[in-house]
């Protein structure tokens, strides 16, 4: 398993044990924080150990250190792919206010500060 010495001296096996427990019940962003949130406070915000240590994926650790470092939550394809409504079918009358074309120059406009790694 992980030789004793690549452990976190502030934690137990039982404590990491329940931390990789307690990261398999959440999903997406939450569960990035979580992570992102226990490799800082234990890990001293190395993806490497942490993925050792708790055996998270590394890419996930450090996409969730990069959210909680810019404040910008990353949106995957899910909802593409999923069987959610999309919000012309929940919200109808969204369209009929505002068409398509000012909705996407709207969208546009609210996200062009943003900067993009």
């Amino acid at each position: 398993m992980l030789d004793p010495a690549e452990e976190p001296k502030s934690l137990t096996r039982s404590q990491i044990e329940d931390l990789r427990l307690a990261a398999s019940k959440i999903n997406g962003v939450e569960r990035r924080g979580f992570q992102a949130q226990m490799t800082l406070k234990y890990c001293q915000g190395t993806a490497r150990l942490a993925q050792t240590v708790f055996g998270w994926g590394r890419e996930n650790i450090e996409l969730g250190l990069g959210e909680k470092r810019t404040g910008i939550i990353c949106v995957g394809l899910q909802s593409a792919f999923s069987t959610a409504k999309r919000c012309q079918e929940k919200q109808p009358l969204l369209l009929w206010h505002y068409p398509w074309d000012k909705l996407q120059n709207l969208i546009l406009n609210m996200t062009q500060h943003l900067k993009l790694p």
